[in-house]
């Protein structure tokens, strides 16, 4: 049985073949270069072990994946924060953590209204409001709804 690095080497070797056989495949692999400079050349190359690589529908799924790999590497995760994080102060977070708020059904939908409302006001703005005005308003609310 094959390990993981083995199989990651096999499938580099035969994107490699691919791209040198091929002037579709080697255009397409410098335009994926040059389009997603985060992504590692080997992972790119690895995208063209295909059956069909330069095919059209094939083609499609390499630049597909490669623009997804460099969102991916321009876009880490949040990891272990959730979509409330940035709007939390050090004041907040004494009065309750995001996690604590979203475990709070009722609590947690009232904040959901109160930055729809916030956002709402400013829809018609051509800039979007300051994340002070967020956080400001989520410290407030907090104080205001909190033991």
């Amino acid at each position: 049985m094959a390990t993981v690095d083995e199989i990651l080497e096999e499938q580099r070797e035969e994107g490699r073949r691919i791209i040198e056989r091929s002037s579709t495949s080697r255009e397409l692999f410098e335009e994926l270069m040059d389009e997603c400079p985060h992504v590692p050349e080997e992972e790119i190359v690895r995208l063209f072990k295909s059956v069909a690589a330069g095919t059209k529908m094939v083609d499609s799924a390499i630049v597909a994946a490669a623009h997804n790999m460099e969102y991916n590497a321009t876009h880490p995760s949040l990891g272990d924060r959730t979509w409330i994080d940035l709007y939390f102060t050090d004041t907040a977070r004494d009065i309750m953590s995001p996690w604590e708020l979203m475990q709070h059904e009722e609590l947690y939908r009232k904040y959901i209204e109160m930055i729809s409302s916030l956002e709402a006001k400013y829809d018609e703005e051509k800039e979007p409001p300051d994340l002070a005005v967020f956080r400001r308003q989520t410290t407030v609310f907090l104080k205001n709804n909190v033991g």
